[in-house]
C-alpha cells in the first residue's frame, strides 16, 4: 500500500486516526537543573516541563508536548506545525531533523543533457 505524497516534502503523508498517536513523533529532550528541581526542554517545539526529579520533568514535558500536538491536530495544523519546527515524515514516524538529519533526496535525470557549447555567442 502506498501513501499519498506530501506536496512540500515529497515524502509519504502519515495516516491519521481519530486518536492520533503522538508517540510516533521523535523529538529531542534536553534536561538540566532548575533551582531545586529539574527542567526538560523540547527545543524544536519550544516547550518546557518541570519536576522534582529529571524523570518527572521529562514526563511533564511529554504531557505538554502531547497536549500541544493534540491542539494542533484539532485545528488541522499538525503537519504544518511539525514541518515548520524542523520535522519530516520518514515513512514510519515524524522525525526531528535535530535527532536524525533528513537524507538528501535522490535525483535522477532522465534523457540526455543539452550539448550547447558555451563558447557560442549569438550574433
Amino acid at each position: 500500500m502506498t501513501l499519498p505524497k506530501n506536496a512540500k516534502t515529497g515524502s509519504p503523508k502519515p495516516k491519521r486516526s481519530k486518536n492520533a498517536s503522538f508517540d510516533r513523533i521523535v523529538y529531542q529532550i534536553e534536561e538540566s537543573r532548575a533551582g531545586t528541581g529539574y527542567q526538560a526542554v523540547c527545543p524544536e517545539l519550544v516547550i518546557t516541563g518541570f519536576g522534582d526529579t529529571a524523570e518527572e520533568a521529562k514526563n511533564a514535558l511529554r504531557r505538554q508536548v502531547a497536549e500541544y500536538l493534540e491542539d494542533c491536530e484539532k485545528m488541522g495544523a499538525l503537519d504544518a506545525t511539525l514541518i515548520d519546527a524542523g520535522f519530516y515524515f520518514n515513512g514510519e514516524v515524524w522525525m526531528s531533523n535535530e535527532v536524525e538529519p533528513a537524507q538528501e533526496p535522490k535525483i535522477r535525470f532522465i534523457g540526455t543533457p543539452s550539448n550547447q557549447a558555451s563558447s557560442e555567442s549569438p550574433e
